[in-house]
C-alpha cells in the first residue's frame, strides 16, 4: 500500500520501492517481508509492474533453502537438494509465468492473506500452505481470490514465498 502511493506520489516504481523496503533489514532472509499482508503487497505490486525480476526476489533462493531450511523437511529423507530443489523452480516459475500472462499490468487492492491448511511447525520456521490472497480490482471493483500464490515461509518473524502456485 505505502509503496503504490509513493508511486503515484513520486512516480517511482511501486515494485522497486517494495523490494528496497523489503531488502532493507539485516535479516537470514534476503528481500523478506515484516508480515504476510507486506509480502502479498509486493507481490501485487511486482504483478502490476509486470517485473519479473521483482516477484523472483521474493521466492527463497537456493542457499537460503540449503542453509535454513533443507535438514527440517521432509522431503530431505527422501531426495537429494538438487533434486528437490529443481523441481521447486520448475514448478513456482510455471506459475509466476502464468500469473504474469494473466495477471501482469494489473492494478490490484490487497484485501487479505489467508492460510487454509493448517501451519507446519518446523525447529526454526514455519510453513503455510493453502494460501489465499484476496484482492479487489481497481478497474472494476471485483473481489475475489488471486490464485497465484502456493506456501509462504515464515522465519523469526519475516515472511518469504517458497513457491508460486504451480
Amino acid at each position: 500500500m505505502i509503496a503504490s502511493t509513493v508511486s503515484r506520489t513520486f512516480g517511482v516504481p511501486a515494485a522497486l520501492i517494495a523490494l528496497v523496503a523489503l531488502g532493507c533489514a539485516e535479516h537470514p532472509l534476503s528481500n523478506s517481508a515484516s508480515s504476510a499482508e507486506e509480502l502479498a503487497q509486493a507481490v501485487l505490486d511486482g504483478l502490476e509492474a509486470e517485473d519479473r525480476e521483482v516477484l523472483d526476489a521474493l521466492l527463497v533462493t537456493e542457499e537460503e533453502h540449503r542453509d535454513l531450511l533443507w535438514e527440517h523437511l521432509p522431503e530431505s529423507n527422501d531426495l537429494t537438494f538438487e533434486v528437490a530443489r529443481e523441481w521447486n523452480v520448475r514448478n513456482s516459475q510455471e506459475g509466476l509465468g502464468r500469473a504474469l500472462n494473466k495477471y501482469g499490468g494489473t492494478e490490484f487492492e490487497f484485501v487479505r492473506i489467508e492460510f487454509t491448511d493448517d501451519p507446519e511447525v518446523y525447529e526454526t520456521f514455519t510453513l503455510h500452505r493453502g494460501t489465499k490472497l484476496w484482492v479487489r480490482r481497481v478497474s472494476d471493483g471485483e473481489e475475489g481470490n488471486l490464485p497465484i500464490l502456493d506456501v509462504v515461509l515464515e522465519l523469526d518473524g519475516r515472511w518469504k514465498l517458497m513457491n508460486f502456485e504451480e
